[in-house]
Parts: C-alpha cells; structure tokens; sequence
C-alpha cells in the first residue's frame, strides 16, 4: 500500500491565531512528564534511544499528544468551535512555513526546531490535523478504507514523522512506518472498545458489525452489561487478524533504520503487539477493562526484542565480510 498523501492547500483558510492567555504553556519536563504518564509503553521502550534522538522523539509525542488531548479531553469550558478554531490555527502555522508563534508555546518552538533539523514534511501534520478534526464530534466509519484513512490520519502520520526522525526516508521505510502506526492505532481501537462506547464513539466499521451481526445497539447492551457474547468475539478476532497484517507489514521496515534506533522500535512494536494478545487471553472482552501489558512482559519483550536485534546485526556483519572476500 502507498504512503497516503492527501494534505494540500486549503482555500480560503487565513491565519488564525489564539488567544495565548486561554493556552496554557507546555514546558519541556511537561513534554517528558506526558510521555511516562500517557504513553507508558512507548515510555519505556524510548529509554533505549540515543539521548539526541530520544529528545527530538519526545517533543514530536509531546506536539501529537498535546492535538488529541486537546480534541478528547478538552479542557473544561472549551467549546467544539473553540476547538476548531485551534486546529485551524496550527493548521495556518504549517502552511505558513512556521515562520511566526505556534498556537502553543513555547511546544511550537521546539517543535520547529526538531521539523526543521530533520526536514519532516509539512504534508505529515496536515494530514494529522485533518484527523483530529474528524474526531472532534463523533462520526460513523462505514468500512475498512474509511478506517484505514482515519488510522493513517492519527497514527500513521506519527510513524512516517518517527520515521524521518529516526533518519531514513526511502519509500520502502516510510510505508514500513505508516503501517505500523496504523498497527499501532487499530490496536488502541480494539483495546478501548467499551471506554469509546461509554463517549458515544464506534470506530469499528459498521460494514464489519453487520458482517458478525453486532448493531450499534448490540454493541452498547453488551458494555451494559459489561459481557460479551460469541457474535462480539468473532468480530474481535477478525479486527486483531486485520491489526496483525499490519505489524507484519510495519514491523518489517524497523531493519531499514540505523542500527542505534532498531532495539527501541522493535521493542515498542512487540509491545503494542502483545497487547493484542493480552486482548485474546482475556476472552476479547474489552468492555469491562482496558487491555495493558505488565512490567514483567515489558522486560521479556525486551529482553527478546535484544536478542533478536544482535543476531540481526551479526547476520549483517557477516555478509558485510563474505562481500569484502568476494572483492578481494
């Protein structure tokens, strides 16, 4: 599949600014304090970046967790217009060039300091802006396609940016990353089903419902009673087989980066992945609780994920030296 690439000039859209007084200020520690807190599992596999890249990496999180806060737990008095009216501002902040005050300082700042160093694509945050205004009101997906686009929009723009950041940009690495952040993504909607369904939010296909007979009235008696039934379990296991495509096709590009930045990537994917176990281990059930990995997996995972990394880059030692005796 293509890397999509569906941002371009918006007609009409003039510069928009924020109040700066109704923004409060995103201090660096604030970036890293909202990595450990809302992103646990990345947390710990980013402790094995090299100090530079993992700085670069932690200000991008802090950009795209900052967007979606904003759109799923706005602050209190924020109105749905108010909203709007931010994403539009970063929005014209893009297309502009960066060239004056983000909506938000000083994450704007440092955010263009990282972009520019590492010459990520406008068309990247664009595409991601046009996601979180997708999720500022609840919208119905029809079918997989639409899904797809949404899931690039939010999580697949993260990968192509991590990407970027990481250093590579071939095309064959930049599909490996849209994949596994749409991964990433489809495996954050299978593990929120029921605290969705508690906002009033379906982002599984209403083609696959109808497939497995699950209406969006079943599905919401089924978090009422916090139970799911043989119906719900068949659709959940079709969705993870659909996640698992993914991973394989994402996690297939992590041998495209540079050595340094493999371990840690590798080990993320394989937690986020585990999560899909933890999903089938718990009866697919997830209307009751949210599917999470311990630090015990954690550790294993890494622990696996080291192995697999050395014997990788033995292997690639290796033809290193039978190419150079080939030349001899």
């Amino acid at each position: 599949m293509n890397v999509i690439r569906s941002a371009g000039p918006l007609d009409g859209l003039t510069e928009t600014r924020v109040p700066s007084q109704s923004i409060p200020i995103v201090e660096s520690n604030v970036d890293e304090s909202m990595l450990a807190t809302h992103g646990r599992t990345f947390h710990f596999a980013s402790r094995f970046l090299a100090p530079k890249i993992r700085r670069d990496v932690v200000t991008l999180y802090a950009f795209f967790r900052t967007l979606d806060d904003l759109v799923d737990i706005p602050q209190e008095g924020r109105c749905i217009e108010d909203i709007r009216t931010e994403l539009d501002a970063w929005k014209c902040w893009f297309l502009a060039g960066r060239l004056y005050p983000a909506p938000r300082e000083p994450l704007g700042s440092r955010l263009e300091d990282v972009l520019s160093r590492h010459c990520v694509p406008t068309s990247i945050f664009l595409d991601f802006l046009d996601g979180m205004a997708f999720d500022v009101e609840p919208q119905q997906i029809s079918n997989f396609s639409e899904l797809y686009r949404y899931c690039y929009r939010v999580a697949g723009t993260v990968g192509l940016a991590m990407t970027y950041i990481l250093g590579v940009n071939s095309e064959q690495a930049l599909v490996a990353g849209e994949h596994l952040g749409v991964a990433m993504q489809l495996t954050n909607i299978l593990r929120d089903v029921g605290g969705d369904l508690a906002l009033g939010r379906i982002y599984l296909p209403l083609q696959d419902l109808e497939r497995f007979g699950c209406t969006p009235d079943h599905l919401a008696e089924l978090y009422r009673n916090k139970q799911c039934d043989d119906r719900f379990r068949a659709l959940m296991k079709f969705e993870i087989a659909r996640a698992q495509h993914h991973y394989v096709q994402g996690m297939a590009g992590i041998w495209l980066l540079p050595r340094e930045s493999r371990f840690p990537i590798l080990v993320a994917s394989r937690l986020y992945r585990l999560i899909l176990t933890v999903i089938e281990q718990k009866g697919f059930n997830v209307l009751c609780s949210r599917a999470s990995t311990s630090l015990v997996e954690k550790v294993r995972e890494a622990a696996i994920a080291f192995i697999l990394e050395r014997l990788w880059s033995r292997g690639e030692a290796g033809l290193k030296v039978s190419a150079q005796g080939g030349t001899a």
